[in-house]
This record gives C-alpha cells, structure tokens and sequence, in this order.
C-alpha cells in the first residue's frame, strides 16, 4: 500500500465548544474552508489535535466529521498510536472503518526507560502487518520523549506497509544521518518543522505536517512550491515569515494556535486541561505576530484572511 505525500499536511486542531464537548460543527466548517486551498491533506489526532485527551469514540467521531467534511481530492491521516501495540493495532483498524486513508502512530512513550529500539521495531511491525491502512512512523521527542536511531528507521522503512515517517523533532542533522541510511526511495519523511521546511525539501523531505498549516496553509504550500520552481530565495523569504508565525503561536502550545486561528477566520477556542490557554497579553503578542508577518490583511469583518497563494510572486523581486 502507498500514499502521495507529496506535499503539505495541516495538522488538526480539535474544536471544543462551551461545554467542553468536541464541537462537530466547528471542525466541519474548518475542514470546508481548508478544502478551498492547496494543502494536500489533514492529520487528525496528532499533538495539535490533542490525541491524548480524547476518549476512543470521541476520536473516531473527529475521523468521521473530517473524512464527511474534506475535498474529495484531499489525504487524511489519523494519529492512531496507543500505549500498548495491542491497542494501536485496534484503533488503526477502527480509523480505516471511519475514513482514515493512513495511520500516523507515535512512538511508544510511557515505559520509555525500558523500551529499545528492538522493541519498537517489533511495535511498529506488528501494527503494520495488521493494519489494513499504510502506517506512518511518529517522532517527537520534545513529547514523546522518544528518539529512534536511523538505523531503526531505516530498518521499519524495509516494511511494505511502512510507508514514511513524520520527523517533528526539528533536527536538520539527524534527518540527514536518516536519508544517509535508508535503502529505498518508496519511504517518505515528511517534516514537522516550519522552521527547516526549504532545508528538509533539500534534504529529500518530500513535505511537511505541520500545526502552522492550519493557520497559513496558503503560505505553507507556497514555500514548497516556490522550492520546486527553483525559486529559492522566494522560499526561504517565505520560509522565515512562516517560522516566525508559528514560533508565536503552534510552537507555544494548541491553546495559542488555537487563539490565531479565531483572529484569522477559523474556530478555536479553547484547549482541554491541564493545557494553557494564552492571556490576554498573550492574545496581543499573537495579533501582533500575525500582522507582522505580512501573510494576511484584514477583511471588512476585522478578522485577518491570508492572502492567495499567488502572493509568493510579491518577494520575487
């Protein structure tokens, strides 16, 4: 089994209403207007997404209302990973039953001290071989607490239904220790860093997850594209807007992202505890980062829109 990854992948947020409830219809109405632009996909479920304060039937009704909301045209990947392999092996079944077109299943991270790379390659190989949907590899140490050697990597990359890994550690060096090891062109890394976008495409990344995504998916498109037309300055230019954007709101937690996104025309709202939301002085400094990042103008309702795609063509100069 394959996927096309090639390209750029929101990472979800998950709405909450008032009551505290995932709020379907927020997710739906985000979904639509994320459908109106270039990004390749969605991950559902992922740490943007808040995988780990969800019960079992809350996330398979979010993978229901993306997969009833989306483009047709359009990937979705559900974050499926659980603490033993027994349950990931379940819930990456149940997220096929609910529309889920691949697994993205993060390393193994509670009994971490005593986990090792033999046994997470047993982990990961048990899944795939069970999995009726192809199965990506997720690290993030900054989280999970986990880092894989590329060997091990390379190693789970030999697997049929293994078919790539989201790399969100944000370390340039060691996805190049990676791309030296792996043995086959039909395993694809996709960043989960903003920051080192252009230098992952060089790399060999063939795309991006990314929170910032749902934020200016406009503007994360259009540093890939910039990169492929050989534009290059264009998409570091871009690449630097875009990294600022996100290091003051995806990078300080879902409750700031979550807050751009209701000053940029989506629905945010509010995180689930223990998270943070951001206070009102905070909520000044994201305003304020969104304005300066030159990715948005303000519409006729106050709220900030992104601009077109096309805008990349304003820094070509």
């Amino acid at each position: 089994m394959s996927l096309n990854l090639n390209g750029i992948i929101a990472a979800l947020p998950t709405p909450y209403g008032y009551d505290g409830e995932v709020d379907h219809n927020k997710l739906r109405d985000n979904v639509q207007k994320w459908n109106q632009t270039d990004l390749l996909g969605f991950l559902a479920l992922g740490s943007t997404g808040e995988f780990t304060h969800l019960t079992v039937d809350e996330k398979l009704a979010v993978i229901e209302t993306v997969r009833s909301a989306m483009a047709p045209d359009k990937l979705l990947l559900a974050g499926t990973g659980e603490l033993s392999t027994r349950q990931t092996i379940e819930m990456t079944r149940r997220a096929h039953d609910y529309g889920a077109d691949g697994a993205v299943v993060v390393t193994p991270f509670y009994y971490k001290k005593v986990l090792f790379d033999e046994h997470h390659i047993s982990h990961y190989e048990r899944i795939a071989d069970s999995a009726p949907i192809p199965v990506m590899i997720y690290m993030i140490p900054q989280f999970a607490g986990v880092t894989l050697m590329p060997e091990t990597i390379a190693h789970l990359a030999g697997h049929p239904n293994i078919i790539g890994l989201k790399e969100s550690s944000g370390d340039l060096s060691a996805m190049k220790d990676l791309f030296r090891e792996l043995k086959t062109t039909d395993f694809n890394v996709m960043v989960g860093s903003p920051a080192i976008l252009h230098e992952a495409l060089e790399t060999g990344c063939s795309g991006a997850v990314l929170a910032v995504g749902c934020l200016a998916p406009n503007a994360a498109c259009a540093v890939r594209q910039a990169w492929q037309e050989g534009r290059y300055e264009d998409a570091k230019d871009l690449q630097s807007r875009l990294a600022k954007l996100a290091r003051a709101t995806a990078a300080n937690g879902v409750g700031h992202l979550k807050a751009a996104m209701d000053l940029t025309g989506y629905y945010g709202f509010l995180s689930r505890s223990p998270l943070p939301n951001p206070t009102d002085e905070e909520r000044k400094e994201i305003a304020e980062a969104i304005a300066e990042s030159e990715l948005f103008e303000k519409n006729e309702d106050g709220l900030w829109s992104e601009k077109s795609h096309h805008f990349v063509n304003e820094f070509a100069d």
